[in-house]
């Protein structure tokens, strides 16, 4: 299927075993994808990406040769700046934290389905394209920043109309896909564009380095997320008790993201077949650091969630925390689940 003249994007199929790449071939070129070639070890893998400049790079871990897939996977987005998703057969802790280091843009386990492929592949370029849009963004804007207000504020507009359009086409993509863990996937994708949709609505044409009051920014953008995360279901009782904490701007973008995870998780977890229940937010200073609480009364979150869980939601909430040079620490209660964010002041 190399060179199908519909081609949706370019890619370079990486597996030692050639049944697994002629099968991945056939695949990728039946949904519209030009694979450019296919190599059977790391070292081959990234001379290829560095000659033939893929769009993206389907690799797998185990593989003959000095340099394994994940290896390659970091030379490759490190060096060449292209997006590499693995596909393996090993999904033990040991595997899987490698692969983290690496940052791939995806990680599919064997045996897989043609809908995660084919999911993963798309979420990846949509990714990269974005990353690569928004750094020309940003190299603009940088450029330009002294030109007028009227350039700023056109360009919030813009981002945010950007924004609000990959929610809604990612909230498309779900309504049409069949498969339960590919549409919880796009779903979750999109809450997470919204939320940094609402964040920057709300803190756009704020000063860097300006201090800012928090409680009127959390009040507002905490309700706003409750309101899209349980929109056609029943929506919990929700209790804000939020200080007024002065906090630099640079750290509410963190902080709104934070409350967006745990609430998701809360949404998710708490309350099944539309179970009434509670949600309380707080935001309280404590000597010299502050604490952000989610809680509620819902039957808690499954064992495999736990603070110790590979949970993409609570990573992202503890690497948000690490920004804010804080951390996390969840516990389960009688009823409920409490989720406890502390950084400094």
């Amino acid at each position: 299927m190399k060179g199908n003249a519909t081609e949706k994007g370019s890619i370079l199929v990486v597996d030692d075993e050639p049944i697994i790449t002629a099968q991945l071939e056939d695949m990728l070129g039946a949904m519209g994808y030009h694979v450019l070639e296919s190599a059977g070890a790391g070292e081959e893998a990234v001379d290829f990406a560095s000659r033939l400049h893929p769009d993206l790079v389907l690799m797998d871990i185990v593989m003959p040769g000095r340099m394994d897939g994940i290896a390659a996977c970091d030379r490759i987005q490190r060096e060449f700046n292209i997006p590499v998703v693995l596909l393996t057969a090993f999904g033990d802790d040991e595997h899987i934290a490698r692969a983290k280091a690496a940052h791939p843009y995806g990680y599919i386990l064997k045996p897989y389905q043609n809908c995660q492929i084919k999911a993963s592949v798309e979420i990846a370029l949509e990714k990269k394209r974005m990353e690569r849009a928004l750094e020309k963004t940003l190299a603009a804007f940088r450029a330009k920043a002294e030109d007028s207000e009227l350039r700023l504020r056109e360009a919030h507009h813009r981002i945010k109309n950007h924004l609000n359009v990959v929610a809604g086409l990612l909230g498309l993509q779900s309504e049409v896909t069949s498969d339960a863990a590919c549409r919880d996937l796009l779903e979750m994708s999109r809450h997470r564009v919204l939320a940094v949709a609402h964040i920057h609505e709300r803190l756009s044409g704020a000063d860097r380095d300006r201090r800012l009051d928090c409680r009127e920014y959390l009040c507002a953008l905490v309700e706003r997320m409750v309101r899209v995360l349980t929109y056609g279901r029943r929506r919990p009782r929700l209790v804000l008790e939020i200080e007024n904490i002065v906090l630099d701007s640079w750290a509410l973008a963190p902080l709104g993201l934070i409350a967006n995870e745990l609430l998701s998780n809360t949404v998710k977890h708490a309350f099944p077949g539309d179970r009434e229940g509670e949600i309380r937010v707080s935001l309280r200073a404590r000597d010299s650091r502050a604490e952000l609480v989610v809680s509620d009364n819902g039957v808690g979150l499954p064992q495999a969630a736990d603070a110790g869980s590979d949970s993409l939601g609570l990573e992202l909430v503890r690497g948000l925390a690490a920004q804010l040079d804080g951390g996390l620490t969840l516990e389960r209660g009688e009823p409920g689940t409490r989720a406890t964010v502390f950084f400094p002041l």
